[in-house]
C-alpha cells in the first residue's frame, strides 16, 4: 500500500519538473550555442530531449491507465527515466565545460546545481532515485572542476561536494518525513522559483544554498557571500563584500571568525546586533577553514543560520509556561516561585510579607449570562484595578479562573503593623471597586472576597502560605462576600473537617449510610397524612451523625449531589409506592415531596433523568412533589421556565420552598407555573408573639388563593401556631406538632397506629 502511494506521488508530481529540465535544456542549448562545439550540443540536446519525451510518456500512461505494470514495474520504468536523465546531465561539465570563459563556467555550475536541487522535489520520496541522479549528475562536475587544479576551482568543488552532501542529507530528512517533507519541499519549490525570477544576474553558487554562507580571507575580509545571507543580515551586495569583519560593532562573532584562520572549527549561537542596520537577531554561525591544495589556510567559511524566530518561540513558550496568558500575570507556577523567594527573605532578615488572594464574587453567573468575552474583558479590565491599588513592589498574579494572588513583600517586623499595612491594601482594593465597570454595553457591580495571609515561623513551604489565604478568602466568602478575613487556624480546621466530609460522603451510599427520614404532610381539614417531604439524613462510622445543613452544600459544590439527589429520589419514590399500596384502605396517599438541588435543577441531564425515574418507577406524576428554592429561579429565569413548564407537562407537582425568604416571589409566582407554596418555618414560629408574622402569613395566604396555590406551612410546633393557621384556613401543615421527621419504619408505625391521622388534630377539633 506504501509503495503504491509513493509511485503515485512521484507520478504526480513528474510534470513540473519534466517541464523544468525541458525549460533548462533549451534555455542551456541557447546560451551555448556558438559557444561550444555545436554538433555535440544539439546531439546532447535531443537526447535530452529524448529522454523527456520517454518520462512524460510513461507519466500520460501512468495516469491514464495504472494498471498496465505493477507497481514494481512502474518503479523500475520510473528509475531508468532518472538514470538515463541524470546521465545526460552529467556530460554537460564534461562536453561543455569551457576552461578559458568563466561566465560559461558559471552558468554550468548553476544549471547544474539548480537542476540537482530540482530534483528533490520528484525524487525525495525515493531515495534510492535521488541518491542516483544527484550523484551521477554533479560528480563530473566535481571532478571537471578539481582537474582545473587552481584553489579557486578547488573551493568551489569542495562546495560543490557540500552542496551534494547538503542535498543527499535533505533528502533523506525528506525522505524519513514523508508528509513534513512535502510542505517543506512546496516552500523550498515556491522560494526557488521566487529568487530565480528576480534574479537578474547570474550569481555564484552560494546564492542556491538554502543557508546563509559567506567567506572571507585571513585579514577577515569578506571575499563572497550568498544571497541567504544577504537577506537576513539586511544589508546590500556593495556593503558586504570587502567589508573588513574586524570594525564590526558587534564583536561577539569576532573568535568564531577567527578559529577558522587558526586552522579550527568555530561556533557561535546568540544574540548578534547586525552592523547594516543595527537590527538584533539570535544566529546560529559554524566556521571552518578554507585551505588551499598545500593546506595552506587560505580564509574560512561561514555557514550562519538566523535563528530569531526559534529564540522568540522559545521565549513565547516560556512565557506562557509562567504567564497568564489573558491578563499576562504571573500564573501559579510562578507565584509560587516568588513566594519562594520571600520566604528565603524572611528567613534571613525576620521581615514579615503577606499573600492577598482575592476572588471575584458571583463571577460564574457573569460567565453565563453575558458569556465568557465579557468576563475575560471584566478580568483585564480587573487586573488594571488590582495595579492602580496595589503598592510598586507588590506583585500581582492569577492562579485560574477569577482567583488572583497579592504578595505584599516587606510589610515589617512587628506583626500588628505587618496586619495594618496588609488591610490598607485590602482596603484600597475594595475601594476601587466601588465603581462599576462598564463592558460592552453592560453594567456590572463587582465586589471581591479577600482573604490575607502573613508568613509565619511555622510556614516552611510555598504552598501552605497560598492555601493559607485561600482558606481566609472561602471565609470571606461564607462571612457574606465582598470583605476581608486574615488566615486563623480555626479556618484550616474547617477547611480540613470539609474535606473529611467529602471524601467520606463518596462512598455514603455504597456504605449504606444514608437514610431517608419522612416528615408527614398533614391535611387540616381532615387531620390526615395526605403524604410526606423525603428528608436525607447521614450518620458517618468516622464522623458520627452530620447535618444536612453541613453536608448537603458540600455535595453540590463538590458535584456529589447528582448521585445522591437521583438516590433518595429513586428510594423515596419507592418507598411511598410501597406505603400507597400496603395503607390504602386507611389513608389516602398522594404527595410524596422531594428536595432538588440548584445543581441537580441546572443540569442539562435532568429532564431526561425525571423521565426515565418516572417511568423506572411507575409513579403517577402528579403524586411526585419537587420542592424548590428561589436560589435555583435567580440563576436563569428563562431556562428555569422551560424546564419548569416540562416537569408540568410530565405532571409533577413544584412547590416553592421557604416562600418569603427571598427577594422577588411575588414575581416569580405570577411567571411561573408552581403549584404549591411552603410557608417558612421562620414566619410560624413567632406568630403568638410578632404582629407582623401573622400579617405576614396572612398575606401568603390571601395571594397563594389568588394564585390558586395550594399552601403548606411549615414548622408548626405548638397548638397556637396550629390555632392560628387553622382559622386562617391553611390547607396542609408540617411540623413537630403533628410528627417530628420519622425513618421508614416509624413512619409506617405511626400511619399503623393512627391510621393515617394526627390524633392531635383530631382531639383539638
Amino acid at each position: 500500500m506504501i509503495a503504491e502511494k509513493l509511485i503515485s506521488d512521484i507520478y504526480q508530481s513528474l510534470k513540473l519538473p519534466l517541464i523544468g529540465v525541458i525549460t533548462a535544456s533549451i534555455a542551456f542549448f541557447s546560451l551555448f550555442y556558438d559557444h561550444v562545439n555545436n554538433a555535440a550540443l544539439t546531439i546532447w540536446f535531443l537526447s535530452v530531449l529524448t529522454i523527456t519525451l520517454f518520462r512524460y510518456t510513461t507519466m500520460v500512461k501512468f495516469h491514464k491507465d495504472r494498471s498496465l505494470f505493477t507497481t514494481e514495474k512502474w518503479h523500475q520504468i520510473f528509475s531508468l527515466g532518472v538514470v538515463l536523465s541524470a546521465v545526460s546531465w552529467g556530460f554537460v561539465p564534461i562536453l561543455f565545460f569551457a576552461e578559458s570563459n568563466y561566465l560559461y563556467q558559471m552558468i554550468i555550475i548553476i544549471i547544474m546545481t539548480g537542476i540537482s536541487a530540482g530534483a528533490l522535489s520528484s525524487l525525495s520520496h525515493l531515495y534510492k532515485n535521488i541518491q542516483l541522479f544527484l550523484l551521477i549528475s554533479l560528480i563530473p562536475l566535481i571532478l571537471e572542476l578539481l582537474i582545473q587544479e587552481t584553489s579557486f576551482y578547488n573551493n568551489i568543488a569542495i562546495l560543490a561536494i557540500l552542496f551534494l552532501i547538503l542535498l543527499l542529507y535533505i533528502a533523506k530528512k525528506f525522505n524519513r518525513n514523508y508528509t513534513d517533507a512535502a510542505d517543506s519541499l512546496a516552500q523550498y519549490k515556491i522560494k526557488k522559483f521566487e529568487l530565480m525570477q528576480s534574479e537578474q544576474k547570474f550569481e555564484t553558487i552560494f546564492r542556491y544554498v538554502p543557508i546563509g554562507v559567506f567567506f572571507y580571507n585571513t585579514d577577515l575580509i569578506i571575499q563572497e557571500a550568498n544571497q541567504e545571507f544577504l537577506d537576513f543580515i539586511e544589508a546590500p551586495r556593495d556593503y558586504i563584500i570587502g567589508l573588513d569583519m574586524n570594525t564590526l560593532k558587534d564583536k561577539v562573532i569576532l573568535p568564531t571568525l577567527r578559529a577558522s584562520i587558526e586552522g579550527l572549527s568555530g561556533f557561535y549561537e546568540g544574540e548578534y546586533t547586525t552592523n547594516y542596520t543595527g537590527k538584533s537577531i539570535w544566529i546560529s554561525m559554524n566556521t571552518n577553514p578554507l585551505k588551499a591544495s598545500n593546506e595552506e589556510v587560505i580564509g574560512g567559511v561561514g555557514i550562519v543560520s538566523d535563528i530569531t524566530q526559534r529564540i522568540n518561540q522559545q521565549k513565547d513558550i516560556e512565557h506562557k509556561a509562567n504567564y497568564d496568558s489573558l491578563t499576562d500575570l504571573p500564573n501559579r507556577t510562578n507565584i509560587l516561585n516568588d513566594i519562594n523567594r520571600e520566604i528565603t527573605r524572611f528567613k534571613r532578615h525576620e521581615i514579615i510579607f503577606g499573600i492577598i488572594f482575592l476572588d471575584l464574587d458571583h463571577f460564574k453567573n457573569i460567565n453565563d449570562s453575558l458569556g465568557h468575552s465579557v468576563g475575560d474583558k471584566l478580568l483585564i479590565e480587573a487586573t488594571a484595578r488590582f495595579k492602580d491599588s496595589t503598592r510598586e513592589e507588590d506583585i500581582i498574579g492569577r492562579i485560574g479562573g477569577d482567583e488572583f494572588v497579592v504578595i505584599l513583600p516587606d510589610l515589617s517586623k512587628d506583626e500588628k503593623e505587618a496586619m495594618l499595612k496588609a488591610e490598607i491594601v485590602a482596603e484600597k482594593i475594595h475601594k476601587i471597586f466601588e465603581n462599576p465597570f462598564k463592558i460592552d454595553g453592560h453594567r456590572l457591580n463587582i465586589s471581591l472576597s479577600i482573604g490575607i495571609a502573613l508568613i509565619s515561623k511555622n510556614e516552611q513551604l510555598a504552598e501552605d502560605v497560598l492555601k493559607h489565604a485561600d482558606i481566609a478568602m472561602y471565609q470571606s466568602k461564607k462571612d457574606g462576600r465582598n470583605t476581608t478575613r486574615f488566615y486563623q487556624k480555626y479556618m484550616e480546621l474547617r477547611a480540613k473537617r470539609y474535606l473529611e466530609i467529602e471524601n467520606e460522603l463518596r462512598n455514603a451510599i455504597a456504605k449504606n449510610e444514608m437514610e431517608i427520614y419522612y416528615q408527614p404532610i398533614i391535611e387540616i381539614a381532615t387531620s390526615r397524612i395526605i403524604g410526606a417531604e423525603a428528608l436525607l439524613r447521614w450518620k458517618n462510622k468516622k464522623l458520627g451523625q452530620i447535618s444536612p445543613d453541613e453536608f448537603i452544600p458540600i455535595a453540590e459544590e463538590s458535584g456529589l449531589i447528582f448521585n445522591i439527589g437521583r438516590w433518595v429520589l429513586i428510594n423515596a419514590i419507592q418507598q411511598f409506592m410501597q406505603w400507597q399500596r400496603k395503607f390504602n384502605k386507611i389513608t389516602m396517599l398522594n404527595k410524596i415531596a422531594v428536595n432538588v438541588s440548584v445543581k441537580q435543577f441546572n443540569n442539562p441531564e435532568f429532564l431526561g433523568q425525571i423521565e426515565q425515574i418516572i417511568k423506572q418507577t411507575e409513579i403517577e406524576p402528579h403524586n411526585l412533589e419537587f420542592e424548590l428554592t428561589e436560589s435555583i429561579i435567580v440563576k436563569n429565569a428563562k431556562e428555569v421556565k422551560k424546564k419548569m413548564k416540562k416537569l408540568r407537562e410530565f405532571g409533577i407537582n413544584l412547590s416553592i420552598d421557604d416562600f418569603g425568604t427571598g427577594y422577588s416571589s411575588l414575581s416569580y409566582l405570577k411567571k411561573l407555573p408552581f403549584t404549591t407554596l411552603k410557608i417558612d418555618k421562620s414566619f410560624t414560629q413567632d406568630i403568638q408573639y410578632d404582629a407582623d408574622d401573622k400579617d405576614l402569613i396572612n398575606t401568603i395566604l390571601a395571594i397563594a388563593k389568588n394564585f390558586n396555590l395550594e399552601v403548606i406551612v411549615e414548622g408548626v410546633e405548638t397548638y397556637e401556631q396550629y390555632k392560628f393557621v387553622n382559622e386562617k384556613n391553611a390547607t396542609y401543615i408540617q411540623g413537630f406538632y403533628c410528627s417530628k421527621p420519622l425513618d421508614k419504619n416509624s413512619f409506617e408505625d405511626m400511619l399503623q397506629k393512627n391510621k393515617g391521622i394526627c390524633t392531635k388534630l383530631v382531639s383539638q377539633k
